[in-house]
């Protein structure tokens, strides 16, 4: 009898004319408890479940980085309307920004991307296969904070926990965060600034799935694509809210340690992790001339980094995630952010650079097309004659 229905469902899943609901239906009779079909939502369309609605749509101006001898570039991006949105009765995965809703998807999503995380295992543009982890939490209610990217630096700091600043505890004392925040010191500093003892802090795992009696979400007002399909770095997707970002950094700026008195030239050395030039050394010897100092931000407090940051007249240094601590410029700096190839069109941080009045300058490397690689050198001759276009401005 196994096989026969084995062999059904293969029938099902390679005929092309059979309906989508058929073999939806199929599918989830075959494979339930744990895994099922489903429709995609956008989150726009749920205007029912709105409980306050937090910004209008808006219009944005997507900078690309600038690049030596060549014009600045930007296109114009429509933003969404930002809302705080309760669903009842939903399932959540941790590490993923979409919530399921019985046999419906509910995410947020901009062209070609590709947001198979947490419980999505793969989809197209119509529908998702979910697949739920073997345990299953209830929970009564709490605000979302975790999503995309929630274990890394950039997407915490800049996409998600800005959120809690428009929140007001009236709809629930409760908070759903990345159990991985208990082993990165920087985020668990700034979650702990932020909620003061305002709120009861639940920290989700990612081995499990959540089912959420009355869960609290606020869409997106800062996105930058965490994947593609096509598996191009593009600028596509991103966007900002300048006000909010800055309110948020303000908020942040006024409850860390901040530290005087530090050096204002600084460049942003790399080891011990990923995406490290084999001539960075060559770099950093170039740049003492000009009283540049080495910054390990790996080996700094939140509270050190934002110091240095805050203080920096020109920061230099290979693209990462370190670059979310312009978040924390006030100094109007200059910068040169060495970037691979193939991300040219990145536009992340140059439009964070923008709300934080950095010049912000890329130099491109060779790159063989993942981005994350080290062991790339950074054409030193080329350097040299964009850091003296820069600091002689």
């Amino acid at each position: 009898m196994a096989t026969i229905i084995e062999k059904f469902v293969a029938y099902i899943k390679s005929n092309d004319s059979l309906s989508i609901f058929f073999k939806r239906a199929v599918y989830n009779y075959r494979y339930k408890p744990n895994s099922q079909i489903v429709s995609i939502q956008n989150i726009e369309n749920c205007k029912v479940n709105i409980v306050q609605k937090l910004f209008d749509r808006g219009e944005f101006k997507n900078y690309f980085p600038k690049i030596f001898n060549k014009d600045e570039l930007y296109n114009e991006v429509l933003t969404p309307e930002v809302s705080l949105y309760q669903f009842n009765n939903a399932y959540i995965d941790i590490n993923s920004s979409s919530i399921l809703l019985k046999e419906n998807l509910v995410t947020f999503r901009t062209k070609d991307e590709r947001f198979n995380e947490g419980f999505i295992k793969f989809h197209n543009n119509k529908h998702a296969k979910i697949e739920k982890k073997a345990e299953i939490e209830e929970l009564n209610e709490g605000l979302f904070l975790g999503g995309n990217g929630s274990w890394n630096w950039f997407h915490f700091l800049i996409e998600i926990i800005p959120k809690l600043t428009l929140f007001k505890e009236q709809y629930t004392n409760i908070l759903f965060v990345n159990q991985i925040i208990l082993k990165i010191p920087s985020m668990k500093r700034i979650l702990d600034v932020l909620v003061e003892n305002k709120f009861e802090i639940k920290y989700l795992s990612s081995e499990k799935t959540y089912f959420i009696k009355e869960l609290y979400y606020i869409n997106d007002f800062n996105h930058v694509q965490f994947n593609r399909f096509d598996k191009l770095i593009t600028s596509d997707g991103t966007f900002y809210n300048a006000e909010i970002t800055r309110n948020f950094s303000n908020l942040v700026s006024e409850k860390l340690l901040i530290k005087d008195n530090l050096p204002d030239k600084i460049f942003l050395y790399r080891k011990n992790t990923h995406r490290v030039a084999e001539n960075q050394d060559r770099i950093l010897e170039f740049l003492k001339d000009f009283g540049f100092v080495a910054v390990c931000l790996e080996e700094l407090s939140i509270d050190e980094q934002a110091s240095y940051f805050r203080t920096a007249k020109f920061i230099i240094g290979i693209t990462g995630a370190a670059w979310s601590n312009m978040l924390f410029c006030r100094n109007q700096p200059k910068a040169i952010c060495f970037v691979p190839d193939n991300a040219e069109e990145f536009t992340a941080f140059s439009n964070l650079a923008k709300i934080f009045r950095v010049d912000f300058y890329a130099q491109l490397y060779k790159n063989d097309g993942a981005h994350t690689n080290s062991n790339f050198i950074i054409n030193f001759e080329k350097f040299v004659e964009l850091f003296n276009y820069v600091n002689g401005k």
